[in-house]
């Protein structure tokens, strides 16, 4: 490749091309990922008691070199307090035994440093069940790692090579693998790449070499996701080689939207630098694809003409994805146009209020490393999710063919449920289930500028991806067996709410030391 120049204008204008939804699919897989949107809290140079004790616990946390000092030196032996009540932030964890698990799995910040911690507490501290617990901790965040995040990031590219040809691309093919029926060698592949990659980050200088060099293999497998391991990184160093330094100097050009990303409070990361890279790296690709195929020592392994032929405007060929068994993955295609009727509302309801409650205890227990029952009932629903999905999917269903408009109005009409939902409790209970004082632009500590973008982003994915989907799972159940589940749910959601209304669910970490 001569030069790089020229693919920032086809880049930029493929972003611009259902602008909406490409930030959507970035921030989607972004947050299955972890590596996506970060909120910019606490931006207030007023620091509360209680803001500063969180700080602390946070930052109290292990590094991948702390583990490694303590399994060599065999130090820090005095036991840990599991207390939830300790009396000093001194001390290494504060928030109960769960803190204790979570912090040792997650804030080593890589498998192979878990199960080494494991090791460390069967072999110096002599906590058993504590080191079993690890270790399945970090088996479960291993095969998520696995066959989750490498298998969606793959999904993440074969929709921004199709975007950049075909309008009607859809959302859910970052599922692609997984309609393909070729999760389990494209698992492998993408398992032995970071396997490799983590070795070579030894040597530093060749680490960086072999980034660039395994670059393309997730590009590669977005097409063949059958190819070899060995084909894989054959093709990926055919392809990088005599381009490293100009995928290097495309990073580079990057690096001042990435200094502007902490001036704006993440913004400048969200609305434009992560989909644009995604952009302009499916443009690298399928330059390199088309200047080096016929060089290619294995060019037939890259045999999907539809990533190179331009089609315009036109919707990409579905029944051409290389499926071979289409009709065992139909539940994975997203119709978003389709009409939600019977008890689909019902169900609906339950999941957005049980993913709300599950994102929340999950937020806690990963960032506070303590399991916190949210909201005022006592069951594994926050209702408020559950009507700000409704909202989304039924409200604004004329906008479905308009994203920035549907993106706009999840933004308001969530932020309002939110505020007035918050206004409501507070003045029946006197009790706040959460503060967002000290985030930026906040109003009232009710709702923020933060969180009102997380909701349009999420209204979007909602529409186009997570609702369709989830319809398709329900549509598997029997439909007597759905009206059943229907009815069980709604007897134990009044049952709750009556519960709720004498003992509404209160304490540490819900109406009190918002973290």
């Amino acid at each position: 490749m001569k030069s790089i120049r020229p693919l920032y204008k086809p880049a930029f204008r493929h972003l611009k091309s259902h602008y909406f939804l490409n930030v959507m699919i970035v921030f989607l897989v972004g947050f299955i990922l972890r590596d996506g949107y970060q909120y910019a809290t606490d931006w207030n140079s007023t620091v509360s008691e209680r803001e500063q004790i969180a700080y602390e616990l946070r930052e109290n946390r292990k590094t991948n070199a702390d583990i490694l000092k303590e399994l060599v030196t065999k130090q820090n032996l005095i036991p840990i307090d599991f207390s939830p009540y300790a009396e000093t932030t001194s001390e290494k964890y504060t928030m109960g035994y769960f803190s204790v698990i979570v912090n040792e799995v997650t804030a080593s910040g890589s498998l192979g440093f878990g199960i080494l911690n494991g090791l460390n507490k069967i072999l110096f501290h002599g906590r058993i069940a504590e080191s079993i617990t690890i270790f399945i901790m970090t088996a479960v965040t291993a095969l998520f790692w696995i066959f989750g995040k490498n298998l969606i990031l793959i999904g993440r590219c074969r929709y921004f090579l199709e975007r950049r040809l075909y309008s009607g691309t859809r959302p859910d093919r970052i599922l692609f693998v997984y309609r393909t029926g070729s999760a389990n060698n494209t698992a492998k592949v993408m398992l032995l790449r970071s396997v490799r990659q983590t070795l070579w980050n030894l040597t530093i200088v060749g680490g960086i070499i072999k980034y660039y060099e395994y670059l393309m293999i997730p590009y590669i497998l977005a097409e063949n996701p059958n190819i070899s391991s060995k084909e894989a990184f054959s093709l990926s160093k055919q392809m990088m080689n005599g381009d490293k330094c100009r995928a290097f100097l495309m990073d580079l050009s990057l690096l001042p939207g990435v200094l502007l990303d902490g001036a704006t409070f993440h913004l400048t990361s969200l609305f434009f630098m992560n989909p644009y890279k995604e952009c302009l790296y499916a443009e690298f690709y399928a330059a390199l694809r088309e200047e080096k195929k016929a060089k290619l020592a294995e060019s037939e392994l890259l045999y999907d003409e539809l990533l190179v032929t331009d089609a315009g405007s036109a919707a990409y060929p579905d029944e051409k994805c290389p499926t071979p068994h289409p009709e065992r993955h139909r539940w994975l295609t997203t119709d978003y146009e389709k009409i939600y009727t019977g008890n689909t509302p019902v169900l609906f309801f339950f999941l957005f209020s049980f993913i709300g409650w599950l994102f929340e205890v999950c937020f806690y227990l990963v960032n506070e490393g303590s399991f916190i029952n949210r909201g005022t009932m006592t069951g594994p629903w926050l209702p408020i999710y559950g009507t700000g999905g409704l909202i989304i999917i039924y409200l604004l269903r004329p906008l479905r063919k308009k994203p920035a408009l549907l993106f706009a109005s999840a933004f308001v009409l969530c932020g309002s449920l939110e505020y007035f939902t918050s206004w409501i409790l507070e003045q029946v209970a006197h009790k706040r289930w959460w503060d967002y004082t000290g985030y930026f632009m906040n109003l009232n500590g009710r709702i923020c500028l933060e969180g009102l973008t997380v909701f349009g982003l999420a209204g979007v994915a909602v529409t186009y991806f997570i609702a369709p989907v989830s319809d398709n799972l329900f549509r598997q159940i029997p439909e007597k067996k759905r009206k059943i589940l229907c009815t069980v749910l709604l007897i134990l959601f009044a049952a709750d709410c009556v519960w709720s209304v004498f003992h509404p669910n209160t304490g540490n970490g819900i109406t009190e030391g918002f973290y």
